[in-house]
């Protein structure tokens, strides 16, 4: 169930990750660029492109459901994040409104999923700069260099 949805969707980030990529140098846009900056481009362009599904989705739900737009935002968040409080939910029973729905769901979660991709290598060169810190930080007191008596009863 669950796990074989989360591993297909991160597929489909991926591969949408790599169509962006593709796009941008087909477009020229990674042309004289150096990889830290094709890297940047490619996530404000993912994000850019998580950022329209959400609002478009979040205007659509205003104008089917009558919603504020901020309880839209809310809904579209809540559902693009696999949260689901249930507190908000879409009263519509037209088949369009169901079949547009369910396309926006799953374009959002692939879309949520590949700015997360494209974050990746960001958090493991944070997680790394983390980890060396720590390394450093521990390495005078935990491998002798000051080393605590131990205590007495």
């Amino acid at each position: 169930g669950i796990p074989l949805f989360m591993a297909c969707l991160a597929v489909y980030a991926q591969h949408t990750a790599n169509l962006i990529r593709c796009i941008m140098k087909k477009l020229g846009l990674t042309n004289g660029l150096a990889d830290a900056q094709t890297e940047k481009m490619q996530q404000w362009i993912t994000m850019a492109f998580c950022l329209t599904v959400i609002l478009t989705f979040s205007v659509y739900l205003c104008i089917m459901e009558g919603w504020s737009f901020i309880d839209s935002l809310y809904f579209t968040f809540v559902s693009f994040t696999t949260i689901g409080f249930g507190d908000l939910y879409p009263s519509s029973s037209s088949t369009d409104f169901h079949i547009i729905f369910i396309f926006f769901l799953i374009l959002g979660l692939i879309s949520l999923g590949t700015v997360i991709e494209a974050q990746t290598d960001n958090f493991g060169r944070l997680l790394s700069t983390i980890s060396s810190s720590c390394d450093c930080l521990c390495k005078n007191r935990c491998l002798g260099g000051g080393q605590r008596e131990p205590a007495e009863a």
